[in-house]
């Protein structure tokens, strides 16, 4: 049953949602969903708590657009021991999960983002006795391609008790439904597919001047654009190898390699093995307001991802008008019809990656059409506010469901 706008105050659900991303702290695509969730969910008479890791700088309690966040806990820093870290916060997650139900007169429903805060919120929907929402946006198992040592069969063995324990398991896409499917084997009937969202870039209907110039490129030059984890799945390295042969057709293009991560110096190796060096651009972490002017100045967006669940990054570069070319893997083959509303090619093959890019950079027509038919897409089908509604849909049958067998 379609819900419903409620009017500002007119809430009836109270929801307990644990991140361990949340604006300023973006690693992932993650924390950019349940900032985009949590703010639609007012609209749909949801009263949403985001618990998250406390963050240099910022305050330890804070509420916008009727979502009140709590940071919880020390923040998470390069020198502290990953997995001391995450003990301690979900300690910290169960410790204020309780006050805040104390304070509040009890939630409805615990909505867990991730394995990183599973123990959280199982210990927390069984003391609050409330059924337990959660969103798995990537395995242990896809991330690595299998499960290669201890840690990693540790953190799938976490996924599975609280896949195992939730009422409802969101994925954001058929593929990542398959994988949580093949992998845990909950039954079909838990599983709902929502797919993440992406707000239109405000730099595309403000008219930037077309060559407008940043730090590492220059006027005039075509620009190719990926943004994201410097982590082995994403396929950085092939694409730079992609683009050695782009430079053959098109000497004077760039390449603007945005993000961190921990193959970021073997990366730069690589470039400067190939005799690239002043065609790369390595930006390193970028604000989303630089994000979003080079999307605008990008003319094309590359994600040569060799597992990737869904891929918001790539809905972010068809919300700014910007053509994008994608391996044909997971989320990523779902988002974009091949030749409608982007180009798909595939995985670990250099040479399909080259000639996609070279011929939207050699194709203005092209382009323009992909660029128009990605965009009437985003606003159909990717709209944040369509996915808060789905949501909501999915936390009312989930209590429903549970006051029938005298849960909550």
């Amino acid at each position: 049953m379609e819900l419903n706008r409620k009017s500002k105050g007119e809430h009836y659900l109270r929801v307990l949602m644990l991140s361990w991303e949340f604006p300023p702290q973006i690693i992932g695509g993650l924390g950019r969903h349940v900032y985009e969730l949590s703010r639609r969910l007012g609209n749909y008479g949801v009263e949403t708590y985001v618990l998250t890791p406390l963050v240099d700088g910022c305050v330890s309690y804070e509420e916008f657009q009727g979502v009140k966040v709590f940071r919880v806990g020390t923040p998470l820093t390069g020198s502290k021991r990953f997995k001391s870290w995450i003990f301690s916060f979900n300690t910290e997650l169960i410790r204020e999960g309780i006050r805040l139900d104390y304070q509040e007169k009890g939630f409805h429903l615990v909505h867990a983002h991730d394995w990183l805060v599973g123990y959280a919120g199982r210990s927390l929907s069984r003391v609050l006795d409330v059924p337990l929402v959660s969103t798995i946006h990537a395995t242990e198992y896809g991330r690595n391609l299998g499960l290669h040592n201890p840690m990693q069969k540790e953190i799938h063995d976490i996924e599975r008790n609280l896949i195992l324990d939730s009422e409802c398991i969101v994925c954001c896409s058929n593929y990542m439904r398959d994988e949580i499917q093949n992998l845990f084997h909950p039954s079909p009937s838990k599983i709902a597919v929502i797919p993440n969202g992406a707000s239109m870039n405000r730099y595309r209907v403000t008219d930037l001047p077309s060559d407008q110039e940043f730090e590492g490129i220059d006027k005039g030059e075509p620009v190719v654009f990926y943004v994201g984890r410097l982590v082995p799945e994403k396929g950085v390295s092939i694409l730079i190898k992609a683009f050695r042969l782009v430079l053959q057709a098109i000497p004077s293009a760039k390449l603007v390699v945005a993000g961190r991560g921990p193959q970021g110096p073997e990366l730069q190796r690589l470039v400067a093995e190939l005799g690239l060096g002043d065609r790369v651009w390595f930006s390193g972490y970028v604000s989303d307001d630089l994000r979003d002017r080079i999307y605008h100045r990008a003319n094309v967006a590359v994600f040569p991802s060799l597992y990737e669940p869904f891929g918001i990054v790539a809905l972010e570069a068809m919300a700014s008008g910007t053509p994008v070319v994608v391996s044909d893997v997971g989320g990523l083959g779902e988002i974009v019809i091949h030749g409608e509303t982007g180009l798909k090619v595939n995985p670990l093959d250099e040479d399909n990656l080259a000639s996609a890019l070279i011929r939207i950079l050699s194709d203005p027509r092209l382009a323009n059409r992909l660029r128009f038919q990605a965009l009437k897409v985003i606003t159909e089908k990717y709209n944040w506010d369509k996915i808060g509604a789905k949501t909501s849909q999915v936390y009312h049958a989930v209590i429903s469901r549970a006051r029938k067998d005298g849960v909550g």
